[in-house]
């Protein structure tokens, strides 16, 4: 219910999952995949807050747009009942309620794993008659936080006269050109946002939604801050999304004229990949071949999809379809613990037929894959290892600040163009460099 910014920094690195979803038809495009959380209206000049008195009252007046995604979502235990689902849910279903904001809410904490069938439209139009009171909460900055932010936007307003789309476009004109995606962000003190934007420069998205939010309202347009996830994985073993903890996000929405509250991501203008670049994706550019995933990829895939599997089987095997599936091999019906037991079995030895396939396939794959990790484990001896998640120029980049005159920089640069652009290139030399380059433990290597 509150967001600071730092504060999801270890959230980031969290790879359980949160959710997974499966639609009835065509799965909405990246663009569209916004996993709609808690909507953020009040701030003290550092943390934003869920406004208490949004919790109840009737839900905005939208008018949906023409595109509906019907899909099933098992979301996992959190204590709470907040829920999420994709922007913009159409209504309330069963057990849940909305709040005048669109959050979907369950009517009793979620203490365990839950499945709802739930339907999703973006809208065309999102409460365009704005009440006066809900304007000023929109409206509203703590009085001697971030002067520079607010003289900033103070100016555009002024150069824009009536015309609120074009300071929209002003700010996210500026952010794209200026400022960065990174993780690696210091602790912001009492003026975040003014630090934010004129010496950092770099963050993510809870600076990015935090920051643009202030430069809005600091130009009189009612703006606010939601939360949830973007994007998702695929498995296409199964046919579903799941969306990990680590997909965490938070955006903007701005009211317009004649429009009301719209989407606008300014973490998407600097690092569109971030939201929506997805493992499928990557996998694609090079080929959509199952063995290309590599052992723990493909094991990740596998066991989802078989915990997947667990969930459907408690979720949805009631007596009557125990019955109806046991009735050919004249059971009764099982307990349980017998239940799980089958499973269980079943599920061992699905993982160790993959285990066995990948490791099998891993003679066959990528050599300059197979390359670059071993390069990567000669720098982990002289600690600087990569992080997993890391992309390779971002570890070559940061290699460069210790040893600024390492070849490794420009090495990256064409496994990543051979690897992830498609970029035509001489892979045997490429491969030849990865495999004799020696890391030197002076200034430069």
């Amino acid at each position: 219910d509150n967001m600071s910014p730092g504060e999801w920094i270890d959230l980031m690195a969290d790879d359980s999952p949160a959710l997974r979803v499966q639609f009835t038809g065509k799965a909405p495009p990246p663009q569209q995949r916004y996993w709609r959380g808690p909507v953020m209206w009040d701030f003290d000049g550092r943390t934003w807050q869920r406004a208490r008195w949004t919790g109840r009252g009737q839900p905005a007046s939208v008018t949906p747009g023409p595109q509906t995604y019907r899909y099933r979502l098992d979301y996992e235990p959190t204590d709470r009942r907040q829920l999420v689902s994709l922007d913009l849910p159409t209504q309330a279903v069963a057990n849940a309620e909305l709040s005048p904001d669109y959050e979907l809410f369950a009517q009793r904490p979620l203490s365990a794993l839950t499945r709802w069938e739930l339907q999703s439209a973006p809208p065309a139009r999102f409460d365009t008659d704005l009440p006066d009171q809900l304007r000023k909460r929109a409206l509203a900055l703590p009085p001697g936080f971030n002067p520079r932010t607010v003289a900033l936007a103070r100016q555009w307003r002024a150069e824009a006269g009536n015309n609120d789309d074009a300071v929209v476009q002003r700010a996210l004109g500026w952010i794209t050109r200026k400022f960065a995606y990174t993780l690696d962000t210091p602790l912001l003190g009492r003026n975040s946002v003014d630090e934010f934007l004129f010496q950092q420069k770099a963050g993510f998205c809870e600076h990015f939604s935090s920051a643009f939010v202030v430069l809005m309202r600091a130009a009189d347009i009612p703006a606010r801050v939601v939360t949830g996830y973007a994007g998702g994985t695929y498995n296409g073993l199964g046919n579903y999304w799941v969306v990990r903890r680590m997909d965490a996000h938070a955006w903007t929405e701005v009211w317009l004229a004649g429009r009301g509250w719209v989407r606008v991501d300014p973490t998407a203008a600097v690092a569109p990949e971030r939201i929506y670049d997805t493992l499928e994706d990557r996998l694609q550019t090079g080929g959509n071949n199952f063995a290309q995933l590599g052992t723990w990829a493909g094991l990740g895939q596998v066991s989802d999809w078989l915990r997947r599997g667990w969930n459907d089987l408690v979720l949805s095997f009631n007596a009557e379809r125990q019955q109806r599936l046991l009735q050919p091999f004249g059971i009764d019906r099982l307990e349980p613990t017998q239940l799980a037991t089958i499973f269980g079995v079943f599920a061992v030895s699905a993982l160790a037929w993959m285990s066995w396939l990948l490791a099998r396939g891993e003679r066959e794959r990528d050599p300059l894959l197979r390359a670059w990790h071993r390069l990567s484990r000669r720098y982990a001896k002289l600690g600087l290892a990569r992080e997993p998640h890391e992309p390779a120029i971002d570890w070559a980049q940061r290699v460069a600040r210790s040893h600024p005159n390492t070849p490794l920089l420009a090495l990256s640069q064409r496994f990543a163009a051979a690897r992830y652009a498609g970029a035509d290139s001489d892979s045997a030399s490429l491969l030849k460099d990865l495999q004799q380059h020696r890391p030197r433990t002076g200034v430069s290597s």
